[in-house]
């Protein structure tokens, strides 16, 4: 099973700002899921066109995403989801909280979503803007710059404090598998 890595897709807001996004991780497993997603959307024909209802889309909870707006790092949001569309795009959306506006990113394909998962090096983070994979993007063209802004914007974040729940004083996070931590822990 490979890493998961993550997925960043620029929002587009009525009130401007370049910097609004959301923020996603993919591994194999996803992957799969957007592929089984996709089959659910039967293709639009001559037959289901004369219907009185057809399904063209799939709404689907992404209750992990991250959306930020701009500066505003707690942009708190209602309804996170994936939107798969017949014709095998896909776009996240959400509704924020504060002003009611909605939040939709530009669609991408599923397919080459998929193939750029499977080919590019691991861990790598795939930044999306106006439906482009921009990481293959100079540095001073309008994507190269819109990723310097994020990257700004996640020196500036203020690190979150370890709480009494992440870390015990002198207990590594992770311990290798058999290990066990010292018995002198004590909780206070």
């Amino acid at each position: 099973m490979s890493q998961p890595r993550h997925v960043i897709m620029q929002v587009v807001k009525r009130s401007g700002g370049a910097t609004h996004h959301v923020e996603f991780c993919i591994d194999d497993n996803f992957a799969e899921r957007l592929r089984q997603l996709r089959s659910l959307v039967p293709p639009l024909n001559a037959l289901n066109k004369q219907r009185d209802l057809v399904i063209d889309k799939v709404r689907v909870r992404l209750p992990t995403a991250i959306w930020r707006c701009g500066g505003d790092i707690d942009s708190s949001v209602e309804g996170s989801c994936i939107v798969i569309a017949a014709e095998g795009f896909f776009n996240c959306g959400a509704k924020d909280r504060k002003t009611k506006e909605k939040l939709v990113t530009y669609t991408f394909p599923i397919a080459r979503l998929i193939e750029l998962h499977l080919e590019r090096p691991a861990g790598e983070t795939f930044y999306i803007r106006d439906g482009i994979f921009t990481n293959d993007e100079p540095a001073e063209s309008a994507a190269g710059r819109w990723v310097a802004s994020l990257h700004e914007l996640e020196e500036m974040r203020v690190p979150e404090a370890p709480s009494d729940f992440d870390t015990l004083q002198g207990v590594p996070l992770r311990t290798e598998q058999g290990a066990l931590p010292s018995p002198r822990v004590g909780l206070n």
